[in-house]
């Protein structure tokens, strides 16, 4: 695993719109306040294409957002890649990027999360790249930054390598009407051991993503899955899981099918985020669920864990070996950069 440089004092930041740009409030707004603020903290910004556009559901044509991505990562003035936005069409723009053709380059770090899996994922799995899967630049408009959002800058640059589960976490419907507002923190979080053992311990190669992203990727070009977790049997494979907009009948089918399709062989075990739309029906919950997919595999599985879409989130370095701890609905993802 070829890991980046992390991004250094005074170090320049490009920023491309994968998916959606900032063309609406309030995501405009924080975006503006969020360049403001990462050049308060000294770093120089670029940025490519148009991160505040919009163009049939994208913030451009997907040659044009493909062609920002190309320039900054070959730009050797650019030092980290950092996704403005998620969104839904990023999908469009992977054709158009010549992964080849990036092996001739310096590796560098691509940030985001949502949408932005289809890169965070591919950079390992056809770079064979760490990469990070973590808050857009548009969060970091909040002022004051959230605990998390300062640890994610500790995440970049190198400074921190182990994070711990926060105390609570945003509601769902919460809502903030200040555009550059923090969350509306009223859950208590608990980390959840599956089957109920006292504590988990988890150790292995790192790889994830969004589960709505995953299934995209089945049967095409770009499923790059089985020779990577070949290349990485040996230390195991750990997944990071979290799902958008799949209900509790798309997440089991999304898990049916990946499993189904090889990706969870030589698997040591499941860590899921916290899903956004996966409510219960009727008798039904997402622990049954998964446990109705993933329970033959006998390995650990812990789920609402501090990521996906629901604020506060960890900052992965997707493509690391990671140790994780789960007990007493607490937990820690610890990274090892080897």
């Amino acid at each position: 695993m070829k890991y980046p440089q992390f991004i250094k004092p005074n170090g320049t930041i490009g920023l491309f719109a994968s998916s959606f740009g900032a063309n609406t409030e309030p995501y405009k707004s924080r975006l503006e306040s969020a360049i403001q603020q990462l050049k308060s903290l000294g770093y120089q910004i670029v940025s490519e294409g148009d991160i505040f556009g919009y163009y049939q559901g994208a913030s451009a044509s997907k040659e044009a957002r493909a062609a920002a991505f190309m320039t900054l990562y070959k730009n050797p003035k650019v030092d980290f890649l950092w996704s403005v936005g998620g969104g839904e069409w990023l999908m469009e723009m992977l054709p158009y990027i010549d992964f080849e053709d990036l092996k001739k380059y310096p590796p560098k770090y691509v940030m985001g999360y949502s949408d932005n899996t289809h890169l965070t994922m591919l950079m390992n799995t056809l770079l064979d790249t760490a990469s990070i899967y973590g808050q857009h630049t548009t969060e970091f408009g909040m002022n004051p930054m959230d605990e998390s959002l300062k640890q994610a800058l500790e995440v970049i640059s190198g400074e921190r390598l182990t994070q711990s589960s926060f105390p609570l976490y945003e509601g769902k419907g919460a809502e903030q009407p200040d555009p550059l507002g923090g969350y509306v923190l009223s859950e208590p979080t608990r980390w959840v051991n599956l089957r109920g053992e006292s504590e988990i311990r988890l150790a292995g190669r790192f790889i994830g993503g969004c589960l709505d992203v995953f299934i995209s990727h089945l049967g095409t070009p770009l499923d790059h899955i089985s020779s990577f977790i070949e290349q990485y049997k040996d230390e195991g494979i750990v997944w990071f899981m979290e799902a958008c907009d799949l209900n509790l009948f798309g997440l089991k089918r999304a898990l049916w099918q990946l499993k189904q399709a090889g990706w969870f062989k030589y698997t040591k075990g499941f860590i899921f985020g916290r899903h956004l739309n996966a409510s219960p029906v009727i008798d039904l919950d997402q622990y049954q669920t998964t446990l109705d997919i993933l329970g033959d595999l006998n390995v650990p599985i812990i789920m609402d864990a501090d990521f996906g879409h629901i604020p506060p989130t960890f900052t992965l370095i997707s493509g690391a070996f990671v140790e994780i701890e789960s007990k007493d609905g607490k937990g820690t993802i610890k990274t090892i950069i080897k």
